[in-house]
């Protein structure tokens, strides 16, 4: 088997000043692609890199210097998608074919977007051939389990020192076939991951710096925003889809000279939600952000 580069898996940005408990998730900004993985895809390297949620870490590039800490890839979703539960894995898509008993079978799995990805954005297969069983051990040994012991340890740590914490889910989306303009969506399952109370802070901020927002459609949020988002217990979690033309050149798949201004509004919605935690802090009453829902 092919050696792997000697690049991490998981990459952790921490402040560079006092901090505080909001956490930025960016796990599918990774654009490092193993050279086995390029061999046994029937797909470009462009098609791959318009699968991913290209430049979104950039985007919150500030957050250490704000306080706040920076999750991020640099493995590709399409290797291993990290927003997925490990057992969505779709059996026929490895040889010997997996034993349906314990695996996840979801909508995403059927539709060809487990934790190993099948397809790429509509429904393109990604291989020629199906997969070693090995591969499942080897990318969520290499991928998935550091993600997420790494923000659970992330969150936790941020839960115990201040009573509660803030996860801030970020992805990007292709533009929306609706009539009306959404640059972005929240989402906090329905209110069920997060403060329905600071998803209107959120939503507010934005709507404030001009952006079209929309709550919960169509996305809601995906694994890590329902696994972690549990506000009963202090830990909101809100997923944020940005959309890609409001910073991407769709032609070069670099970015565009909005980049710098969603990027500082990006800030401006962080700097929002630190004075939300030092307001709650201040009133050494972390128990009202728990209970605003």
């Amino acid at each position: 088997m092919t050696t792997l580069p000697p690049y991490p898996a998981v990459i952790i940005k921490k402040p560079q000043k006092t901090a505080i408990p909001i956490v930025v998730s960016s796990p599918h900004s990774g654009e490092k692609y193993f050279p086995d993985f390029l061999q046994m895809t029937r797909l470009s390297l462009r098609e791959l890199q318009q699968t991913e949620d290209r430049f979104v870490d950039g985007l919150f590039n500030y957050t250490p210097e704000m306080g706040g800490t920076l999750l991020t890839t640099e493995f590709p979703r399409v290797w291993c998608d990290v927003n997925r539960d490990c057992r969505e894995l779709d059996p026929g898509m490895f040889r010997p074919a997996l034993p349906s008993e314990g695996l996840v079978q979801s909508a995403k799995v059927r539709a060809g977007f487990g934790v190993i990805p099948r397809c790429a954005s509509q429904g393109r297969p990604i291989y020629t051939h199906c997969l070693p069983v090995e591969e499942i051990h080897r990318r969520l040994q290499l991928a998935w389990i550091p993600y997420h012991e790494s923000l659970n340890r992330l969150l936790k740590e941020l839960k115990q020192q201040f009573g509660f914490v803030i996860l801030l889910e970020a992805h990007s989306m292709p533009p929306l076939p609706q009539a009306r303009a959404c640059d972005m969506v929240i989402g906090d399952m329905h209110g069920k991951s997060c403060s329905p109370h600071l998803t209107d802070i959120v939503q507010q901020s934005l709507c404030q710096l001009g952006y079209e927002v929309r709550r919960n459609v169509p996305y809601a949020g995906g694994y890590i925003t329902s696994h972690y988002g549990r506000p009963h217990e202090g830990i909101h979690a809100i997923q944020l889809e940005i959309c890609r033309s409001r910073y991407l050149n769709p032609a070069t798949l670099q970015p565009s000279r909005g980049f710098q201004q969603v990027q500082s509004d990006m800030a401006a919605l962080l700097e929002t939600l630190s004075h939300f935690v030092e307001d709650r802090l201040s009133s050494h009453a972390p128990s009202r952000v728990q209970s605003a829902s």
